[in-house]
């Protein structure tokens, strides 16, 4: 079983919902930062977005079994949101804690 990083690049008024419903479904810790996307990604943007060239973002992340990509991306398309999501997974290679 390989373990996987996946973050989803959403809105930040859809950020709660996400992240509330990646939590219900895979009982997993959620992480959310806000972040600034520079740049003119019309698809995705919306109309202030747009004129300012700036996309204000929220990166919802979770780690969790590469088998439960799925679920987690049904999970998050169920959710009530405004504007379109982005997705990606990152292979974990090596991780642990350190006291």
């Amino acid at each position: 079983m390989s373990r996987v990083v996946l973050t989803l690049f959403c809105g930040v008024a859809d950020g709660e919902a996400i992240a509330g419903a990646l939590r219900d479904c895979l009982h997993l810790p959620v992480h959310q930062r806000r972040e600034a996307v520079l740049g003119r990604d019309f698809d995705d943007a919306a109309t202030g977005e747009r004129v300012a060239g700036t996309l204000a973002r929220m990166a919802v992340e979770v780690e969790l079994a590469s088998e439960r990509v799925d679920e987690a991306l049904a999970a998050a398309a169920r959710t009530r949101r405004r504007l379109p999501f982005r997705w990606r997974t990152v292979a974990i290679v090596d991780g642990g804690r350190v006291a």
